[in-house]
């Protein structure tokens, strides 16, 4: 478990990566070298991922998502998983329980390159034994864990 001033640390970062060390340290009553050693214990033991900014991928020409279901060979699912992680149209994967073992999230300038990345690459390099593709027609809540 993470101490209050730690929240509070987060807490600021999840708002703006970029806030200042001195900024926090005024928040939290600490020193910068206070907060310097709290988020290097916070990176250490794992509570702190990454540092990243968040791009809209409408922006870049993104406006079709997509959820593939997908049925792995089950005798070929560590070769399929090597292979999906390498699809750079996939920005989420993830493996479940049911059906479909393995469930991503895709990208796609439009529909026609949709269907294009599936029956020319989808289907074509991976051993899938059955799919579903969901088009995501509306956001309604997408966000990150918060403290």
């Amino acid at each position: 478990m993470v101490s209050k001033k730690d929240e509070i640390i987060l807490s600021m970062l999840q708002n703006g990566a970029r806030t200042p060390i001195s900024e926090i340290a005024k928040n939290v009553g600490l020193s910068e070298n206070g907060v310097r050693y709290r988020l290097e214990k916070l990176e250490d033991e794992g509570y702190i991922k990454n540092y990243t900014v968040l791009l809209n991928p409408k922006k870049f020409g993104k406006h079709t998502f997509a959820i593939f279901n997908l049925e792995m060979e089950p005798k070929r699912t560590k070769e399929s998983i090597n292979k999906l992680v390498q699809i750079e149209e996939f920005i989420k994967i993830y493996q479940t329980t049911g059906q479909y073992s393995i469930k991503a999230i895709g990208l796609f300038n439009d529909e026609e390159e949709l269907t294009t990345f599936i029956n020319n690459r989808l289907l074509y390099e991976l051993p899938i034994q059955n799919y579903s593709v969901e088009l995501i027609t509306r956001s309604i809540k997408d966000s990150i864990y918060l403290i």
